[in-house]
């Protein structure tokens, strides 16, 4: 028997391309067998709102959209507690969970060859009550993937959040934080912090000189100190950019578990999402939680 999907789509997503799409990734699991539920989510209606209010059964999720509309999906299944295999069309400005874990960027493959794809099972990230695919962050460039326009992303792509995140260069201030985990504590101040499980983060493959594995059940943490002038902080940030995270500057570490406390209350960013101001935070991995439809061995 073949599988019944819920396949949801945010319209707006990235450059709002996925339009022109739909109904020929519909059509093409349809001519295979699958019977389609297709809904598109609105702004009175997210894709977590979508997925808790489906009634009918289901055991694949097809997700089109950006970074964030596939952590609203995610944050939905968890709330129900309902775990089935997801097929994620990327069609953000960034995509990068997608680019960490290998999915295809056409947005006519996984229709085309979802019978002969395989599935990887991903960690997922706790952040007190909320979850994430990829990242948490906060400080400098935290800001820049919600505070820019949709109508400038669409135009503009990548170049939009470059234009938006330097400007955040010239009025970064740093700010106190106490981090624990089960090897390292912290108490300083800095200008940027990420906690991740992505090989991309800000549309860079930050990683690419370390060992980052989606599914080993560790966290990537990156704390970041503001330099005394302004021609070392630009150096600095281009370090990190380029993976070069050898400097005393730059704090990082893999853990499964830590605590974040800040002096104050921090504006934080989910998948890429505003989520608040907090003061405390538990940001933890829950191992191979996620299973995702990838084109073979991704990860």
């Amino acid at each position: 028997m073949k599988h019944r999907i819920l396949m949801v789509v945010n319209p707006k997503a990235g450059r709002a391309k996925i339009k022109k799409y739909v109904n020929d990734i519909r059509n093409n699991l349809e001519r295979s067998q699958y019977k389609i539920d297709l809904k598109h989510t609105t702004v009175e209606n997210s894709a977590t709102d979508i997925i808790k209010s489906y009634k009918k059964d289901f055991d694949i999720l097809v997700v089109c959209g950006g970074d964030g509309t596939l952590n609203q999906a995610v944050q939905a299944l968890h709330d129900i507690d309902k775990y089935v295999q997801i097929g994620y069309i990327p069609t953000g400005t960034t995509n990068d969970f997608a680019r960490s874990i290998g999915v295809a960027f056409n947005k006519l493959e996984l229709s085309n060859n979802l019978d002969k794809y395989t599935t990887e099972k991903v960690d997922l990230g706790k952040f007190n009550d909320r979850v994430f695919n990829y990242v948490v962050s906060a400080g400098i460039f935290s800001k820049t993937s919600y505070s820019t326009s949709t109508k400038a992303k669409n135009r503009f792509g990548r170049l939009a959040y470059l234009v938006s995140g330097a400007k955040e260069i010239f009025i970064c201030k740093p700010y106190r934080l106490i981090v624990r985990s089960k090897d390292k504590s912290i108490d300083d101040e800095f200008i940027y912090c990420s906690v991740s499980n992505s090989k991309y983060v800000g549309g860079f493959n930050i990683f690419k000189k370390e060992n980052v594995e989606m599914d080993d059940g560790e966290l990537e943490a990156i704390f970041i100190k503001k330099p005394k002038s302004f021609r070392k902080l630009i150096k600095l940030l281009c370090k990190v950019i380029n993976g070069n995270f050898n400097d005393d500057h730059v704090r990082y570490f893999k853990a499964p578990e830590l605590e974040i406390e800040s002096d104050k209350d921090t504006e934080w960013s989910i998948d890429g999402e505003y989520s608040g101001k907090v003061k405390k935070i538990k940001i933890t991995n829950i191992r191979k939680r996620m299973e995702y439809i990838v084109p073979g061995n991704q990860l």
